[in-house]
């Protein structure tokens, strides 16, 4: 989906279309724009860009406050519509999915239909809505056509078009090489796409510091369909930038509270266990703070709630701008160990019998004194790669 947080804003909202339109976590100038329609970002808006910055580059642009649970429903409805005219094999995030085709679909002439009718689709949902599509031999390929012609396009790399229709492309219009990752590359005197597809399995693995990530590159590149890899979550975390009234001590602390209840419930939901717990802060004028601590792997909130409470004592008393709370180390529920004492078997117990009664009535109908004054804080956002369920919001 193009500019998919933006284009929704203009669909549900008529008068914004057309116009440059900025969408931002909250209503103030102190943020960033999550998102930018094109009309913003032709005058250099772009996802990133300051609040204030958007307002000096782009004078009419109109900011909007973001509604993730307008744009999940908008989600949900627009995989309906892809579905009705090609199977969704993966949903990528909340504006990217692939489908895989099959037998006679592959022709370019059948592709190219299918293409067009899932445009038309989603076009029934809102006019305003834009997408585009890459097609290719691997999901990959198929990503980095999707991004050669925006809005509204459609790109087909056929396998004999490789590598050769990559050429006019930067490095860092490649999914998975950003600054960094160029930089090492072109420590090995790969500055180019063409250098890249000419590199030989052995030196795409040097750079990668991988043979596994080498050899995935270096089939992907010649259009290789490679089979789907899944992923092992490594993380649940939340962050929020506090409004201006919240920046301080005792708000802060409430806030960072809430993050970890809500990354407790998330984890808890998908079947995971912590190990350690990080928390982080920023502070208004600069500087950060970050202390971690182990936890004996568990997935009650009371236990967690007693490690940031302790590592929270002995972060820096300074004006708080940002909080995160990530819980890591993670043990699938199934491989961790079963609870040794009475109290733990009981806080857990606790935990699951929280989140059972905010399911039924609604999120936070219960929750810990500590998030007291914070509860309804730091409402659910959309991160890149987690679309969140409808009982978050």
């Amino acid at each position: 989906m193009n500019s998919y947080f933006a284009t929704v804003e203009q669909q549900a909202q008529p008068t914004l279309r057309g116009r440059p339109v900025g969408v931002a976590p909250m209503m103030t100038d102190s943020t960033c724009c999550i998102a930018a329609s094109y009309e913003a970002k032709s005058f250099g808006v772009t996802t990133g860009t300051g609040v204030r910055e958007a307002r000096r580059l782009c004078p009419g642009i109109a900011i909007v406050e973001a509604r993730p649970q307008l744009y999940v429903e908008y989600h949900h409805r627009i995989i309906e519509a892809v579905e009705s005219c090609l199977h969704v094999d993966c949903v990528s995030s909340i504006d990217e999915m692939y489908g895989r085709l099959m037998g006679v679909e592959r022709t370019p002439e059948r592709t190219a239909a299918m293409a067009f009718a899932v445009k038309a689709a989603i076009r029934r949902i809102g006019e305003a809505l834009r997408c585009s599509i890459g097609i290719a031999s691997n999901a990959w390929l198929a990503k980095v056509a999707s991004d050669m012609v925006k809005p509204d396009g459609m790109t087909m790399l056929l396998p004999e078009q490789l590598p050769e229709a990559l050429y006019r492309l930067k490095l860092t219009d490649l999914p998975g090489i950003a600054s960094r990752m160029n930089k090492r590359l072109a420590a090995r005197g790969i500055q180019h796409v063409h250098q890249l597809c000419a590199a030989s399995e052995a030196e795409l693995s040097a750079a990668w510091g991988s043979k596994v990530l080498g050899a995935i590159w270096h089939q992907q590149l010649r259009g290789i369909d490679l089979p789907y890899r899944p992923t092992k979550r490594g993380t649940v975390g939340h962050s929020h930038v506090l409004p201006p009234e919240l920046r301080n001590e005792r708000d802060a602390y409430r806030v960072a509270m809430r993050m970890l209840h809500k990354a407790a419930h998330r984890m808890r939901r998908l079947g995971y266990h912590a190990s350690r717990l990080t928390a982080r802060v920023s502070f208004l004028g600069g500087g950060r703070w970050k202390q971690y601590a182990a936890l004996p792997q568990t997935r009650d909130t009371l236990t967690m709630a007693a490690t940031l409470d302790t590592l929270w004592r002995h972060k820096p008393v300074r004006p708080p701008l940002k909080v995160s709370v990530e819980l890591s180390e993670l043990t699938a529920d199934r491989c961790a160990t079963l609870p040794l004492h009475p109290a733990q078997a009981r806080h857990e117990a606790l935990g699951d019998t929280m989140d059972r009664i905010n399911e039924r009535f609604g999120r936070d109908a219960i929750y810990s004194a500590a998030m007291l004054g914070a509860a309804h804080t730091a409402p659910t956002r959309i991160s890149f790669t987690q679309i969140p369920t409808e009982d978050e919001f």
